[in-house]
């Protein structure tokens, strides 16, 4: 991890998008290096949503997760844990979305769905998750994903389109909240040009966070080159400045 990378960031998010949650950065490692591997969940449910094993990554606690502690076994698969074992937990699991959540009208349509956008394996034997300020320089970050409210999410959404040559600089893709948080982004990086994930619009997961946050992911290569506009845009005009006042008044 480049701290000046690191530095250069903080002081342009609290001038730009002041009071604003940091963002946590996600990656994969094969020693803990001191980062909290907390035990799974204790729960009687079928699952707990990994949203709620993040909370503390948000609020500072760095945490590492492995199929050993991952409380819910979609998550497992969608972070590149999978195995003969999750896959076969996962196919349990399509009468469940299709039936009682009814997130799906048919179990054709998931099959049709991991078949075309298939979980990136994981590279290591933890994924990491860090809050942007705990970063380390032993750290290589893959994915950035922000916790935000709408106004913050107008500015990242403007921000990653501004030197895109299409509109759709930012994708909104149907999925479960971890998914849309880590999967998509993932897949994302294995393109030339990667596109941010809009996210957290799974009713499962909307229960383990505030009503008025949504997630916006974005791939390193991506988020660099965000950084180095972010002097550049609109983000340095008084029509934004009246923004910052409204998200300064809201804290």
């Amino acid at each position: 991890m480049d701290f000046k990378i690191k530095d250069t960031f903080m002081e342009k998010w609290e001038k730009y998008f002041p009071g604003s949650e940091l963002p946590i950065a996600c990656f994969y490692s094969d020693e803990l290096n001191g980062v909290e591997y907390p035990d799974a969940p204790k729960t009687n449910k079928r699952f707990v949503c990994v949203f709620g094993q993040l909370t503390p990554v948000r609020m500072g606690n760095a945490r590492a997760f492995n199929p050993g502690n991952i409380g819910c076994y979609g998550a497992t698969g969608m972070f590149g844990f999978s195995d003969p074992r999750t896959q076969e937990m996962m196919e349990g699991s399509y009468d469940f979305l299709v039936n009682e959540e009814k997130f799906y009208k048919t179990e054709e349509q998931i099959r049709g769905v991991l078949a075309n956008f298939p979980p990136v394996p994981a590279p290591g034997k933890y994924i990491v998750f860090k809050r942007w300020d705990l970063l380390a320089e032993k750290d290589e970050p893959l994915v950035v994903s922000f916790f935000c409210k709408p106004d913050a999410v107008a500015g990242l959404h403007a921000l990653a389109n501004y030197d895109s040559m299409t509109p759709h600089g930012v994708i909104a893709p149907f999925s479960s909240g971890c998914d849309s948080l880590i999967g998509f982004a993932m897949r994302e990086l294995q393109n030339d040009t990667p596109k941010a994930v809009l996210g957290l619009f799974d009713p499962s997961s909307r229960v383990c966070v505030k009503p008025d946050l949504l997630t916006f992911s974005v791939p390193w290569p991506k988020f660099t080159g965000m950084l180095e506009n972010m002097d550049q845009c609109f983000l340095t005009t008084e029509l934004w400045q009246t923004v910052c006042k409204r998200m300064q008044a809201a804290e």
